[in-house]
C-alpha cells in the first residue's frame, strides 16, 4: 500500500520530485508519470503554504508501494500559522486557515500517517532491478469495454474513471483499432493533455485515418461544412470543454466517444456527467471503470485525498464539507480553490434549507463593494484591479458605474438544490428566503448581485426571483461556453436609484452592442451623446478605460464624426457576438483619435 509521512524537518538526503511554493503551478506536468516516491513542501515565508491541485496531482503519481513526504514542521500549530495559499482565493489578503487545517489534520490522523523526524531508511527507493509497473494487457474491464464499444448501436459513448483506471489507455487502443477500418479525430482541451493517450497511437496504419484536431477549429470547420460527419471523434477528458461545444460536437459526429475523469481534482468532474447526460438528444451510453491500476483497491492514499477534497459521496458530519459537496455536484466547476475558500474565506455567508435534519439546497454568497473613492476611481480608470468584488468592478470598469463599487453589495456565487428534490421550487425559496434575511440585518445591504452564464433557462430562474438584467459580457466564458449575464436585487434605497440606473444604462446601450442587439430586436438605438456618453469618451481618451467597455459611447461619437474617426470604422462596425479588442498600438492611436475630436467638437 502507498501511504503519506509527514515530515517535521526537510530532509538533506532526499532523491525524488519536490513541489514547494515555487513550482506549484508546474505540477501538472507530472500528469500520467510514476515515482517511488515525492516530496511535498508545505514550508513558506509567510508560514505555510497547501495547494490542494498540486498536492493530488503530485499524490497521483506515486507507485503501488511508495510513499508521499509532506515537509511541515510546524504540524501540531497549522490552525494558528498563516497559509499563503489563502491570497490566491480570500482577495488577495493573507490569512490563518483554522477550519479547513482542523479537518487536515483529523484525515491524517484517521489514517495513521505517521508524523515524525526525517529517517534516513525512510529514503531508501527500491532495488535497482524493480522496474516501474506498466500495463501492457487490458483488465477485464478495459477488455469487455474494447469489444463491446465499437459493436454497441449508442451514438455517444462516455467512459468514466477515478484516476490511475487505465481510462486514456483503453481510449488510445479503442482510437488506434477503429482506424484501421474508419476515419478517427482526436481532440482534447490540448494536445499536451494526451500523453497517455498518445502514446497508444504507435505503429497506426495511416495518419489520415486518425488525426488530433484541436477543438476550436473543430467548430469552425463544423461551420464551414468542410469536415464530413462520418468520423468516429475521441474527446479526452471531456468536463475540461465547455459544455456548448461538447453538444455541438455531439450533434455533428455520428458517433463520438467521450472521457472524463470522474472525481477530477481540478474541478471539472462530479456535475459534468449528471448536466451532460440530462441534455443529450442523442442514444447515450455509459462505461465504468473501477479497479484501479497503479495502486490496490482501497489504497490509504487514495482514500486520504479524495477525502480531503471531498471528491466522494461518503456521508459527511462537518456542515462546510456538506456545503461543499451540494456545490461540487450541481456546478459544472466546482475547484479546490473554492474548497479552501468556503472553509476559511472572509466575507462570505451560507444559506441553506434543510428538511428533516438534511441538507437540501443552499447558498454561497460573498460581500463586495464598499471601496473607497480613490480606488473606485482607479477601478473605473483602468489603473487598479484589486482582487475580489467581481460584479462590482464589472460593473464600475464595463458598465460606467462608478456607485457599484462604493455601494455595499453581496454577490451570489453559488446556488445549488440536492438532484432529487429539483423542479420542486427550493431554489426560488432560497432566494427569497436570503433576500428576507439580508433585509432583516442591522445594516442592510445596498443590492445583491448574481452573475452567470446566461442560457435561457437561468436567466428566467432570476428573473422570477425578481432580479433584473444590467450586464452582458462581450466574450463567452471558458468553462461554460455562454455570454455572462449580470443581475440585480436592490435592498436599500440607495440600491434602489443605483439598480434603475443600471437598468436604464443598459437598456440604452445595448441595441448599440453587437453582442446585445437580440435581446432589443425592435428598439431604436439611440446615437445622441449623454452626460455619461461624455464621462466615458474622456475616459477612453485619456485614461485606460477599455475598448469594449466604452464601445457603445465610441460608436455614438462615431456615427456623428465619422470622418474624423474613419480609423475606427472597422472595429465600430463589426457584426459579432464578440468584441474582438485593437492591438496596443492601434488602441494608443484609437485614444488619440478620440482626444482630438473632443477637443475641436465636444467641448
Amino acid at each position: 500500500m502507498r501511504k503519506l509521512v509527514v515530515l517535521l524537518a526537510m530532509p538533506s538526503d532526499f532523491d525524488g520530485i519536490i513541489l514547494n511554493q515555487t513550482n506549484f503551478a508546474k505540477a501538472k506536468q507530472y500528469l500520467g508519470t510514476q515515482h517511488f516516491q515525492a516530496l511535498y513542501d508545505m514550508r513558506s515565508p509567510d508560514g505555510v503554504c497547501l495547494h490542494l491541485e498540486a498536492l493530488a496531482i503530485i499524490a497521483g503519481t506515486i507507485m503501488n508501494g511508495g510513499t508521499l513526504f509532506l515537509v511541515c514542521p510546524d504540524f501540531a500549530q497549522l490552525s494558528q500559522i498563516p497559509d499563503s495559499d489563502s491570497l490566491r482565493w480570500n482577495d488577495g489578503k493573507l490569512i490563518t486557515t483554522p477550519n479547513f487545517y482542523r479537518y487536515f489534520q483529523k484525515l491524517i490522523q484517521k489514517y495513521q500517517f505517521s508524523v515524525t523526524m526525517p529517517r534516513k531508511k525512510d529514503f531508501l527507493l527500491p532495488a535497482s532491478g524493480q522496474k516501474m509497473q506498466m500495463f501492457c494487457e487490458f483488465t477485464p474491464e478495459q477488455q469487455q469495454i474494447f469489444e463491446q464499444l465499437p459493436k454497441h448501436l449508442a451514438d455517444i459513448h462516455l467512459i468514466l474513471a477515478d484516476r490511475g483506471r487505465g481510462k486514456s489507455t483503453l481510449a488510445g487502443q479503442l482510437a488506434k483499432s477503429l482506424a484501421e477500418h474508419h476515419l478517427v479525430i482526436i481532440t482534447a482541451k490540448s494536445r499536451a493533455a494526451l500523453p497517455q493517450f498518445l502514446a497508444q497511437l504507435t505503429n497506426v496504419v495511416s495518419h489520415e485515418s486518425l488525426q488530433f484536431i484541436a477543438p476550436d477549429q473543430l467548430i469552425a470547420s463544423i461551420a464551414q461544412k468542410c469536415i464530413s460527419p462520418n468520423h468516429w471523434l475521441f474527446i479526452d477528458e471531456a468536463a475540461s470543454l465547455p459544455l456548448p461545444m461538447l453538444q455541438t460536437l455531439c450533434r455533428y459526429f455520428h458517433k463520438v466517444v467521450l472521457t472524463t475523469t470522474t472525481h477530477n481534482y481540478e474541478g471539472t468532474g462530479r456535475g459534468f456527467s449528471l448536466r451532460f447526460k440530462s441534455q443529450c438528444s442523442r442514444t447515450y451510453q455509459e462505461w465504468h471503470l473501477t479497479k484501479p491500476l497503479r495502486w490496490e483497491e482501497n489504497d490509504p492514499l487514495e482514500q486520504f485525498i479524495n477525502e480531503l477534497l471531498l471528491l466522494d459521496e461518503r456521508e459527511q458530519t462537518e456542515p462546510l464539507a456538506q456545503y461543499y459537496q451540494l456545490f461540487a455536484n450541481a456546478h459544472y466547476k466546482t475547484t479546490p480553490t473554492d474548497l479552501r475558500r468556503l472553509f476559511d474565506g472572509e466575507n462570505q455567508q451560507c444559506f441553506s434549507h434543510q428538511e428533516d435534519g438534511q441538507l437540501v439546497g443552499a447558498i454561497w454568497a460573498l460581500n463586495e463593494g464598499g471601496l473607497s473613492d480613490t480606488l473606485t476611481e482607479q477601478v473605473w480608470a483602468g489603473t487598479r484591479r484589486p482582487a475580489g468584488n467581481l460584479v462590482a468592478q464589472y460593473l464600475c470598469a464595463q458598465g460606467n458605474l462608478k456607485s457599484a463599487c462604493t455601494l455595499y453589495s453581496m454577490r451570489i456565487s453559488r446556488i445549488a438544490v440536492q438532484p432529487d428534490k429539483q423542479q420542486q421550487g427550493i431554489g426560488k425559496r432560497l432566494v427569497s428566503d436570503f433576500i428576507l434575511q439580508i433585509f432583516k440585518q442591522i445594516q442592510p445591504l445596498d443590492f445583491i448581485s448574481v452573475s452567470f452564464g446566461m442560457s435561457d433557462c437561468l436567466l428566467k430562474f432570476w428573473q422570477q426571483c425578481g432580479f433584473v438584467l444590467v450586464q452582458i459580457t462581450p466574450n463567452r466564458e471558458a468553462s461554460s461556453g455562454y455570454q455572462s449575464a449580470m443581475m440585480l436585487y436592490p435592498i436599500s434605497e440607495a440600491g434602489n436609484q443605483f439598480v434603475a440606473q443600471a437598468v436604464a444604462k443598459f437598456q440604452r446601450d445595448a441595441p448599440v452592442l453587437p453582442y446585445c442587439e437580440a435581446l432589443f430586436p425592435n428598439k431604436v438605438a439611440d446615437y445622441a451623446l449623454d452626460e455619461s456618453d461624455q464621462q466615458n469618451l474622456h475616459g477612453f481618451a485619456f485614461a485606460q478605460r477599455s475598448f469594449s467597455a466604452c464601445f457603445a459611447s465610441l460608436k455614438r461619437l462615431y456615427t456623428q464624426y465619422p470622418e474624423e474617426l474613419a480609423i475606427l470604422r472597422d472595429n465600430l462596425e463589426q457584426n459579432s457576438l464578440t468584441l474582438a479588442a485593437p492591438q496596443k498600438q492601434t488602441l494608443a492611436q484609437f485614444r488619440l483619435a478620440v482626444r482630438d475630436v473632443l477637443a475641436a467638437k465636444c467641448q
